[in-house]
């Protein structure tokens, strides 16, 4: 993952704790916390399951969380969730120091080719941040259209009522393939296809639609997929159909 990544290129050690029943695992994380912890990565709704951490699981792991290490709350999918027990970071960072809110423009603003999202932190985290990143690492392009994207509440508002729309209707599509599927706040679904990922990956390919395995996440025999317009759904969907009759 992206965290791995960032982690390793620090030279910091990574800490992974499984999710129980796709739901990322907070009392475990509270564990394997000890005097070496300098960071806590949580991913709310998470990749790639689309799951939340409620309101009330995000504010106890807080409370227990020491003031010397730092949270980073990545919301990349913040703009698609429905659920009226979620709870954004921002409305915590009034009053946690040590806490990170992370966004981007390349999900529901559809900018992703673009390469731009940003933090919001307590001044002093911030401070020592800019201390050590790369000068002009925003271009100024990326920095208008960013601008612009926040500007424009109708598109923003269109495209959640969209993914909404479109994913009751990939619920519905499994369910009929009887396939089990994990609900999602996010603009992707997680799916249980109970067999090889990977294999199902290649002949949707043949078929010329792209899926996600999750091998890389431990979930060998799951797949990701976006939730698309009505007619990308179906041919996803029709193509799925065939592929698990071989």
């Amino acid at each position: 993952s992206a965290y791995e990544f960032a982690t390793k290129l620090m030279g910091g050690k990574i800490v992974k704790v499984p999710t129980e029943d796709y739901k990322l695992n907070l009392n475990g994380m509270l564990e394997k916390i000890n005097k070496k912890t300098k960071l806590i990565f949580i991913c709310n709704p998470n990749n790639p399951t689309g799951k939340i951490v409620s309101k009330e699981e995000l504010e106890d792991f807080l409370n227990n969380i020491p003031e010397q290490i730092v949270v980073i709350l990545d919301e990349a999918y913040n703009e698609y969730v429905e659920s009226s027990d979620y709870k954004s970071g921002l409305e915590y960072l009034r009053h946690r120091k040590n806490l990170i809110v992370l966004r981007t423009f390349s999900k529901i603003y559809g900018l992703a080719g673009l390469r731009v999202g940003y933090g919001i932190a307590d001044k002093q985290l911030i401070d020592l941040i800019n201390r050590v990143r790369e000068p002009f690492n925003v271009n100024l392009l990326a920095q208008v259209a960013a601008v612009a994207s926040l500007r424009d509440k109708d598109y923003l508002n269109k495209c959640k009522q969209l993914n909404s729309l479109n994913k009751q209707m990939l619920y519905s599509n499994l369910k009929h393939l009887s396939l089990d599927y994990v609900p999602t706040e996010a603009n992707f679904i997680l799916i249980d296809l109970k067999r090889d990922a990977q294999v199902i990956y290649k002949e949707m390919l043949k078929k010329g639609v792209i899926i996600r395995p999750c091998t890389s996440f431990g979930l060998p025999n799951h797949i990701r997929v976006t939730i698309g317009k009505e007619e990308e759904n179906l041919i996803f969907i029709n193509a799925l159909a065939q592929v698990l009759k071989k």
